[in-house]
């Protein structure tokens, strides 16, 4: 007898570790800014790397699970709301292990791994999917591979926002004439400034061609062009944003402040595109 293993449960529990560990890289990440003991930077990049394992483990159970309905067979549910918040989450955390292993400043944890958390929150607070076939859409392939390509770019501007936010914090610093003493350990604004750009540069590209794909899919299938709701409004104007700091940035002066307000702005209005863009449109559905 063949006893099917329960994925869906495994999944919510790998959920549920990568929300805790996530938790404790944040609380070790603000320790090491005030205290800047190395053993506990160790301790925080070890959590945060077990957080993007356990995101990952759920997001393969999660698959699994999926996999069970015959039709939904070597499909995985990217274009889930459960599936692409664990893919965003995991591919935020991935990225920020990345970042501080080279670099080791510790203070990204702060703006980022709240988001990593938000992320988490998801599919953690909500039930699990029932076992049912996907939908056209979750198959559609294009989705698919559009759905990548803006979890990889968000992945990017998150990270992106996080040094803004960083460079910003060093910039007041600077200019308070009675700094705090965690300030002299702030990475400098230089060094921000190029991390920003460099994020920025490969995650523009991205966030185009996934809007690209998106607006060929909704040419074959509606006959239109993007540009008649908030959510394709807002990617637009999320271009423009991106678009005119990246020429200005290499071709003007938008460096160091100008640069980190230019990325929180257009993170700003990442979040609310997601926040305001209407599930009961027909083509942004999941199901």
């Amino acid at each position: 007898m063949c006893i099917i293993p329960d994925f869906a449960a495994v999944s919510v529990l790998c959920v549920r570790l990568a929300f805790a560990v996530t938790l404790l890289a944040l609380a070790l990440g603000i320790y090491f800014i005030f205290y800047r003991l190395e053993k506990i930077f160790k301790a925080a990049l070890f959590a945060l790397g077990w957080a993007a394992v356990f995101q990952a483990a759920a997001f393969l159970a999660l698959t699994l699970f999926f996999w069970q309905v015959p039709g939904n067979r070597y499909l995985t549910p990217l274009n889930t709301p459960r599936g692409m918040m664990l893919a965003l989450g995991f591919c935020v955390n991935a990225l920020l292990l990345a970042l501080e292993m080279r670099r080791g400043t510790g203070l990204t944890f702060v703006f980022v791994l709240p988001w990593s958390l938000l992320m988490l929150a998801v599919p953690l607070f909500f039930p699990a999917p029932g076992l049912e076939a996907f939908t056209l859409q979750a198959k559609s392939a294009l989705s698919a591979v559009h759905n990548f390509l803006f979890i990889v770019s968000y992945a990017m501007f998150i990270n992106a926002f996080g040094a803004s936010f960083s460079l910003l914090l060093s910039d007041l610093e600077l200019r308070t004439r009675k700094p705090h003493e965690a300030a002299f350990a702030l990475p400098s604004i230089g060094d921000m400034d190029r991390l920003i750009w460099r994020l920025v540069s490969i995650g523009f590209p991205l966030f185009l061609g996934g809007f690209l794909l998106a607006s060929v899919q909704l040419y074959i299938k509606y006959s239109r062009l993007p540009g008649s709701d908030v959510k394709e409004l807002g990617a637009i104007a999320t271009l423009l944003v991106y678009g005119v700091y990246l020429v200005l940035r290499k071709y003007g002066d938008w460096r160091g402040t100008k640069a980190a307000w230019a990325n929180v702005a257009g993170f700003i209005l990442i979040i609310a595109t997601l926040l305001l863009s209407s599930r009961a449109i027909a083509y942004h559905k999941f199901f």
